[in-house]
């Protein structure tokens, strides 16, 4: 069965144990971030929650430009063990590379020439990765958010250029319909999934004229095989509502 969470903080896991949630999804550009001190209260809040971190997105933030040589450069492979390390001791299992700041083309530098850099980054992280137990998903932004790498078979080509078993595509569904994107191309090599409603990228809920596409995103879903995670990322007003809203839709789905 497929396990519903939401990218959020963990001082909502109570709530989200008591509606039904499986996991948290945080967002590990904060939590590398973090001074010894606020990290091992976030680590203490980890370990007597109700509910598991099973992954973590913005995996690393724009001030490290991907797209160059510094994008395997030494402050780089720094950041990635800093932020590799503690989301392993937070149970952490897969981290989402979305990062549009970090990965953005700079001006006068092709589409073949970012893809080759990307590439170089993923599988220095992704060996990295393998290090911690982790995975990598890589996550297709609309192209409002980034100027690469928009939909889901980039990312799966992105994968299968670096070849590494723990790198794979993320699909998230709010992207998908932005840039009109077909379901069926989550059928295979997903690693992670999120998802949200098409205009004001909220939280899903019935009736919100979202319901076609959720319903297909999750038959292309299992009809892939897949048994992996969908992440809630939005917007919402009333947190502990709208989360129970999403999960009384999302949960006939799964």
């Amino acid at each position: 069965m497929i396990r519903l969470g939401i990218c959020t903080s963990i001082d909502h896991a109570p709530i989200l144990r008591e509606i039904g949630y499986d996991y948290l999804e945080l967002n590990m550009t904060q939590v590398a971030q973090m001074s010894e001190a606020a990290y091992a209260g976030l680590r203490a809040a980890v370990q007597s929650s109700p509910l598991p971190v099973e992954a973590m997105n913005s995996m690393i933030p724009a001030e490290y430009p991907l797209c160059g040589p510094e994008g395997t450069g030494e402050r780089v492979r720094a950041y990635l063990q800093t932020a590799f390390s503690r989301a392993q001791a937070l149970g952490v299992q897969v981290v989402v590379f979305g990062s549009g700041g970090a990965r953005r083309l700079p001006e006068g530098m092709t589409q073949a020439q970012g893809y080759a850099y990307l590439a170089a980054y993923l599988a220095l992280a992704g060996r990295m990765a393998q290090d911690y137990g982790l995975s990598i998903a890589i996550e297709p932004l609309r192209a409002q958010e980034c100027n690469i790498l928009h939909h889901v078979a980039e990312a799966q080509y992105l994968a299968s250029r670096v070849g590494l078993p723990n790198v794979g595509a993320l699909a998230d569904l709010y992207h998908m319909m932005s840039g009109g994107e077909d379901c069926t191309a989550v059928e295979r090599g997903i690693l992670h999934a999120h998802i949200a409603e098409r205009v004001q990228r909220a939280y899903p809920r019935q009736g919100d004229g979202s319901e076609p596409e959720y319903e297909a995103f999750f038959r292309a879903l299992h009809a892939g095989g897949y048994a992996g995670r969908v992440s809630i990322e939005g917007n919402c007003g009333d947190f502990a509502a709208d989360a129970r809203a999403a999960y009384a839709l999302l949960n006939t789905y799964r």
